[in-house]
């Protein structure tokens, strides 16, 4: 029998009872029914409690209706889906039912649908007006509309973007497509940038707005803590500036303090029909009573009035909304109140005196990582889904980048009626890498079926834009139909490819042909291959090449025979690699030709160099290229030792393993696994106090403790009778050490189905029995009375707190636990040496002969289900992580206590930590949990949905090769690499009789005229004229002396610029950063003799 003296306290059985609440108040721990009063740990918070008693609304109160409809460009569906089954109606219903009444407003975010319903029907008359009007086209209605101020359309952007993963040049080129959308189709603009659905926000976004004629920019999301933050002060409308990018003008910011949404469902008339005027008027003034204390007191409120592809119903949502307007004017409660319909910058109007009149927050940060709840509930899956399409749209974006500058400079040479051709088609390709970048799209946040229509729109515009860069170096007149035969999925584009392009999955052509047409053993016309270079520095290039014919020869524009360093018979072809070495802003030309017209060159069925030799080794290997010597030592766990020029740098596959029984990661979340391990804690823990506790009592009730009676502990302080200091902290570090102990080992050893297992309750004896035994041992034979015990259990609690969050580098798993076997390949080209992870994961190491500096770590995945695959690099002692847009280097640094998930970030070009930098060309996510330490999320797939909109599991097999450039240099620039790594040459296939020299592309066919490029490097830019002779000129200075063909954001397309714009207060005009480049044209008298004019020598 247990005296009742010890039950009679109580205190163990609280602490049981309270832990047995948590758990049963949490399904995804325990997946089991729970009473409503049980609070939710992790899960979305219920709605806010509407009924209770607020605070007296303030007098002279404005509400503002803003009538919208959210749609994104593909999701649940694809681009054209969403067009067919809403999008276009809600147009269609919305601008009928605003023309009906001048009262009435709406508001439009999306410009690509706007886009494509002006191309389908904006010159068909819309029929579904009164009288004369309906024969009034859609693009003259809208236009109406928006004169009267009825209909706005704001973003002003082709797409919403992900701000985080897109680079400099697109999150320009985005704003650019739009501007000139919406001045072709609408001959309008707009000043209200509007950010509503991204999923964090990035300070380069202001610093982009304020420079293209913003005033405003709305946003939608923001981090829990950060929201109670700026709305506890009444500060969710402030001004953003860029920290990074200083001298900018700062833009207002209004955050939607709810999101986008509707205020609740009673008002989404498109699933109801019910309008009960006193309800919603009541749902009103809650929702202005929560909001008024949130905004500075001006005395207005925004109520958004729309979500996700609503309208479709749009009569019965406006004949609704003019009761509710109707009915506020007579009601007592709305005295003091005025109830209306506003567009978002009639509101914004509304509220300007008094935000000019008073000081408004200054904010220079950004808002990442975005977490929408409490409890790991932080958006990074993102930055690892799908991450073929995240390749994809950057390598269309390098291939549209490279062909806009080759336009821009080729028309310097002279005027031509095809140039509108070119920039209609160029124009296409644009829109279509905007897409690429929308926030559902490179996110990887979207379907199947949406993904699939993502990679054919960017594979058409890698098509047509390789089609326009040939045009535009060998001028033709059948342009249109060459260019329009390209937009066909059938035509494979074998006459250009980017260079820097790796087959992955045989859809994207690596290498050039020239056609049998052109060259074979009987008769070979010959072909001109040429290689364009747009970046302000020379570049070494390989060029793949088939030819169809072994008595080809390959020379210079000079005659002189070309050297290939790897020739090989492929399928009655012959497969031929060279290294070319291309001038800044230049092209360079190499003739594949007849024997007969080039006698002394060796013919390529000569040439055949042996395939390249290939070695087995066991766990080293060499590389070795252009002088540099890498060795690569395999070791324990699949870890590789990569050692050059007394650099050591670390390299190993890693995963996470994602409960789908707990609190599952989807195509959003990326969930730190702290609960999941927490749970071995809960058994641990719970079978150690129980274990514990039997011991005392059965030691306090009978004397002996059963079978341990005879056990004889020799007396100290940790005894029995024991009460000094020393046996209590003896029973700390035991429970400490084995609560550590408990997580690390599930952590690490316990497989993978065994954790499923116990999460769900199954199996759990085997960790329950021999804890509670030996808790049961340790107890009685240590005579622990019941305060030593409670120390015990408490301390495993703080032993598995703390190895969760200063062991956050044990979270995840080695992909394998044995050493690597390395195959290596020696060529001229490339030296690589490959090994095979697991089944389904492969790495491949290599040096090559164009950028011998860059140790290339490239991971071919097949990912399993429920994992997140990571990369994991270790050099040094660096914690600072520096990430690269394309415009500047921006500093991380998560604190000790953020979980796993909360301390990836979006790295779109080039992620640094101290002297280790890793160049990228598609965006990661990028972590450091320790001094030295860089994870890069490459890959995850998920069976289980994060319900966070998208209806379906993400489950990606697709499979997808990540490359990450080591620079093996400390001391380089990692800007100016990383300009190298993501300008790739491109090589075109032309005419044999081409006027190919090495500066072709940048003469001028005007007199007077020099094509100058430059890049900005701090205050001043580096100028580099025709004859290689560079100068430091002021941005002033450069604005006065320029002719007319300005690209204000780094983009290649031409301006003009007029004389008012090239004065020292409008120099600002020109934003150029660090590492980035644009092209000019100035109008100079040359000085041949000098390379320099007289002006330029003054200055």
């Amino acid at each position: 029998m247990v005296s009742r003296r010890y039950l009679r306290s109580g205190k163990t059985l609280v602490l049981a009872a309270v832990t047995l609440a948590v758990l049963w108040s949490n399904p995804q721990v325990l997946p089991v029914n729970k009473p409503s009063w049980m609070p939710r740990f992790g899960e979305p918070g219920p709605p806010t409690d509407r009924q209770q008693p607020q605070e007296p609304l303030p007098r002279n109160l404005t509400l503002h209706l803003l009538p919208h409809s959210h749609s994104d460009i593909g999701w649940n569906l694809s681009f054209e889906g969403y067009y067919h089954t809403s999008v276009r109606q809600v147009l269609r219903r919305a601008s009928a039912e605003l023309w009906s009444d001048r009262a009435r407003r709406f508001t439009w975010g999306d410009l690509a649908f706007l886009d494509m319903w002006m191309e389908d029907e904006g010159d068909t008359a819309n029929g579904v007006l009164a009288g004369a009007d309906a024969a009034l086209t859609w693009r003259q209605v809208l236009k109406e509309l928006m004169l009267r101020g009825q209909w706005e359309v704001v973003g002003g952007t082709y797409v919403s973007p992900d701000e985080g993963l897109t680079t400099w040049w697109a999150h320009n080129t985005i704003v650019d497509a739009g501007h000139r959308t919406l001045a072709t189709q609408l001959n309008a603009t707009t000043r209200v940038g509007w950010q509503i659905d991204n999923f964090g926000h990035h300070n380069t976004v202001p610093h982009v707005l304020s420079n293209t004629g913003y005033s405003w920019l709305v946003l939608g999301r923001m981090a829990y803590r950060d929201l109670y933050d700026f709305a506890s002060k009444s500060t969710l409308q402030f001004e953003w500036r860029s920290s990074e990018h200083e001298g900018t003008n700062g833009l207002r910011t209004h955050f939607l303090a709810e999101h986008y949404g509707l205020p609740s469902t009673a008002f989404d008339f498109d699933h109801t029909n019910v309008c009960d005027e006193d309800v919603l008027l009541g749902e009103l003034q809650q929702l202005a009573r929560r909001h008024v204390r949130q905004y500075p007191a001006h005395g207005h409120v925004l109520i958004m009035m729309g979500d996700d592809f609503r309208f479709v119903r749009a009569a019965r949502a406006f004949g609704c909304l003019d009761r509710l307007i109707s009915a506020s004017r007579k009601h007592e409660s709305w005295r003091d109140m005025k109830l209306q319909y506003s567009t978002m910058t009639e509101y914004l109007d509304s509220v300007q005196p008094h935000l000019d009149a008073h000081a408004m927050r200054v904010h220079g940060g950004d808002f990442y990582p975005y977490q929408d709840k409490p409890v790991e509930q932080y958006w990074s899956g993102i930055l690892g889904s799908r991450p073929y399409l995240k390749w994809l749209v950057r390598d269309t974006e390098q291939i549209v980048q490279h062909v806009e500058a080759l336009v821009a400079m080729q028309r310097m040479r002279g005027t031509r009626a095809a140039w509108s051709t070119l920039e209609l088609h160029l124009e296409f390709c644009r829109k279509q890498v905007a897409i690429g970048y929308h926030h559902d799209a490179i996110t990887g946040t979207c379907t199947d079926d949406a993904f699939a229509d993502y990679v054919e729109r960017l594979r058409t515009a890698a098509r047509v834009a390789l089609r326009i860069g040939h045009v535009a170096l060998q001028p033709v007149d059948d342009a249109e139909q060459q260019i329009s035969a390209a937009y066909n999925a059938d035509q494979h584009i074998g006459s250009a490819y980017n260079t820097a392009t790796r087959d992955v999955d045989n859809a994207a052509r690596d290498w050039l042909e020239i056609a049998p047409a052109q060259c074979t053993d009987s008769a070979c016309v010959g072909a001109a291959v040429v290689v364009t270079n747009t970046l302000l520095a020379a570049q070494d290039v390989v060029v793949r090449l088939r030819v169809h014919s072994g008595s080809a020869v390959l020379v210079d524009e000079t005659g002189v025979a070309v050297q290939p360093v790897h020739v090989q018979a492929v399928d009655s072809a012959y497969s031929v690699e060279f290294v070319v070495s291309v001038p800044a802003l230049g092209a360079r030309g190499v003739v594949v030709g007849n024997r007969t017209l080039y006698a002394d060159a060796p013919m390529l069925r000569d040439q055949i160099i042996t395939a390249a030799q290939i070695e087995q080794t066991s766990l080293r290997a060499e590389l070795h290229q252009g002088g540099v010597h890498v060795r690569l030592r395999s070791e324990r766990n699949g870890v590789v030792r990569i050692e050059s020029g007394g650099r050591v740098v670390r390299h190993q596959m890693r995963s996470y393993f994602t409960n789908p029984y707990v609190q599952s990661s989807g195509a959003y979340i990326m969930h730190s696994f702290n609960l999941m391990y927490s749970i071995v804690f809960w058994i641990f823990g719970g079978m150690l106090a129980s274990g514990l506790a039997l011991a005392w009592l059965v030691h306090v009730g009978t004397r002996h403790i059963l079978w341990l009676r005879h056990v004889r502990v020799p007396c100290s302080p940790i005894g029995a009778n024991g009460t000094s200091t020393a046996g209590s902290v003896v029973a700390a570090a035991i429970g400490s050490v084995c609560g550590a102990i408990s997580v690390l080992y599930a952590a690490q050893k316990v497989s993978v189905d065994r954790l499923d297992d116990w999460t769900r309750g199954h199996g759990v004896f085997l960790l329950a029995a021999p804890v509670f035994c030996a808790a049961y041992v340790v107890g009685g034979a240590l005579r622990w009375r019941k305060r030593r015990a409670c120390v015990c259990v408490a301390s495993t609690a703080v032993g598995v707190f703390l190895a969760l969050a200063l062991g956050r580098a044990w979270q995840s798993r080695a992909m394998t636990f044995r050493s690597l076997q390395f195959t290596v390949e020696h060529s001229d080209v490339c030296s690589t040496a490959r090994a095979q992870v697991t089944e389904g994961t492969s790495v491949e190491f290599r040096l090559c002969a164009d950028t011998p500096y860059l140790l290339q770590a490239s991971t071919l995945v097949h990912a399993p289900n429920n994992r997140e695959i990571i990369a994991r690099l270790q050099h040094g002692r660096g914690r600072t992580l520096e990430l690269f847009d394309g415009a500047s280097m921006r500093q991380r640094r998560a604190s000790m206590w953020t979980p796993v998930s909360g301390t990836f970030y979006p790295a779109p070009l080039l992620a640094r930590l101290g002297e280790l930098s890793v160049h990228v060309r598609q965006p990661v996510g990028v972590s450091s949990l320790s001094a030295g330490m860089l994870d890069v999320l490459v890959h995850r797939s998920m069976t289980a949905n994060d319900f966070r909109g998208l209806k379906r599991p993400l489950i990606d097999k697709y499979p997808a090769r990540a490359t990450l450039f080591v620079d093996l240099r400390p001391d380089a620039d990692p800007v100016a690499v990383n300009n190298r790594v993501n300008t790739p040459p491109l090589a075109f296939v032309l005419p044999p009789h081409a006027n190919i020299s090495p500066h072709s592309a940048l003469h001028s066919a005007v007199p007077h005229l020099s094509l100058v490029g430059i890049r900005a490097e701090s205050d001043s830019v580096d100028m580099r004229l025709l004859a290689h002779r560079s100068t430091d000129i002021s941005m002033h200075e450069l604005l006065r002396n320029t002719a007319g063909a300005v690209r204000v954001h780094g983009d290649w397309s031409l301006c003009n610029v007029s004389a008012v714009q090239r004065t020292e207060t409008q120099a600002s005009h020109v934003h150029l950063r660090g590492g980035e480049q644009a092209l000019f044209r100035l109008q100079v008298d040359y000085d041949r003799s000098s390379g320099l004019s007289e002006k330029q020598h003054k200055n």
